[in-house]
């Protein structure tokens, strides 16, 4: 009953899903296959710039996402930053829901001047479209984020500590060091986790992962980009060449989340089978009697 419960809990709507056939096969094939959208849609932007003050409008790189995408009914818009109280960072990556708190389209928030975006912000708007792209091609990614959503769990106590702990840059100087961060991470997310069920634990942790997989994806795209660009004599921020997962140590964490969620899963079974072959021995006892 919990699987089924969860199974319709996770659906989701049109404008975010695209038929199996183009998201069946192995993850290392679906995530070719988001590379490469995301690559497509880098080649048709890069074609419309030829200096630094070439201008692009959000009208135009919507009209370059939609052509790009492997299903026209996907619904990606294009915003302003300032628009949604964001100005701190280059770009970002919101899923926006209906009335049944269902993921209806994913928004792409840019930074830029006005509504338009020149050559040095590319790199920031192909970032957010590789989440976009995974986000198509791996379901089950926006899947657990809905999943959370519909249970009131994807809150700003979430979101807070997912910044503090996971999407954040970790000061290490040696493996020992590296060892107690990641030995804090994952006392705290038990800590974090703690009262919650198995569930919820489970819509976390993947959710966590998930995340951060994606942004693995994206910062090695923003920086291809970015390399790419300056090659051709245009000017990038030397943020977008930085190694930020690598930094925040994604990989590790990304290991460690999926250790938890086994150790979570180990023990809710020993739990069940507990519970099994104590009302086992009580039917035994009855059928004596």
């Amino acid at each position: 009953m919990t699987f089924i419960t969860h199974m319709i809990i996770n659906k989701l709507a049109s404008g975010v899903k695209i038929p199996y056939e183009l998201v069946k096969g192995s993850f290392a094939q679906r995530q070719l296959k988001s590379d490469y959208l995301a690559d497509l849609l880098y080649k048709n932007v890069q074609n419309n710039l030829t200096d630094n003050y070439s201008i692009i409008d959000y009208l135009n790189l919507q009209k370059y996402i939609q052509n790009v995408l492997p299903d026209k009914g996907l619904k990606i818009i294009v915003q302003n930053l300032a628009e949604n109280k964001l100005d701190e960072c280059d770009g970002s990556c919101e899923v926006l829901y209906n009335a049944k708190k269902e993921i209806r389209a994913i928004s792409i928030n840019l930074g830029g001047i006005g509504n338009t975006v020149r050559s040095v912000h590319i790199p920031a708007f192909i970032h957010e479209f590789q989440h976009v792209c995974d986000d198509i091609y791996h379901p089950k990614f926006l899947a657990r984020l809905q999943s959370l959503n519909k249970k009131n769990l994807a809150n700003k106590k979430y979101e807070d500590f997912y910044d503090q702990y996971y999407y954040c840059t970790e000061f290490v100087e040696s493996k020992r060091d590296k060892k107690d961060v990641l030995k804090i991470i994952k006392n705290k997310t038990k800590k974090f986790l703690k009262g919650f069920n198995i569930e919820d634990k489970m819509d976390y942790i993947q959710d966590m992962r998930y995340s951060l997989m994606s942004e693995i994806e994206a910062y090695k795209k923003e920086r291809a980009v970015a390399l790419d660009l300056k090659s051709k004599g245009f000017m990038v921020k030397d943020g977008d060449l930085e190694d930020y997962p690598k930094d925040g140590l994604f990989a590790e964490k990304i290991k460690l989340l999926k250790e938890l969620g086994l150790e979570y899963i180990t023990k809710e079974r020993s739990k069940n089978l507990g519970r099994l072959n104590k009302s086992n021995s009580r039917k035994k006892a009855n059928s004596k009697i």
